[in-house]
């Protein structure tokens, strides 16, 4: 099979995204700073905080990175951020980052 994939780059019109809700079964850590941080951030209290949180999901932007391994970004700040490979350290060329 010869390598017709492209290099990983960031666009609108590429990139699957996934939809994550927090809960304190399935992700008990992320669940407990994201709860913290709506708490003691943003002024809400514990029963605000996780009403949110059950109501409102992490979509994140999938990455595959060839002979490396998957990863996960929040889709959201994508337009206005640098994003690196988390296995090489390189930037990935964000054509939404443009100015």
């Amino acid at each position: 099979m010869k390598n017709n994939i492209e290099p990983l780059k960031i666009t609108e019109e590429t990139g699957d995204t996934i939809e994550v809700y927090l809960s304190p079964d399935k992700y008990p850590t992320a669940y407990q700073r994201k709860k913290h941080e709506l708490i003691h951030s943003c002024g809400m209290t514990e029963k605000e905080a996780e009403k949110h949180i059950h109501q409102s999901p992490f979509v994140l932007e999938l990455f595959y990175a060839m002979n490396q391994g998957l990863f996960a970004v929040e889709s959201e700040p994508l337009d206005s951020i640098d994003i690196y490979n988390p296995y090489t350290g390189q930037e990935i060329p964000n054509e939404n980052n443009q100015p």
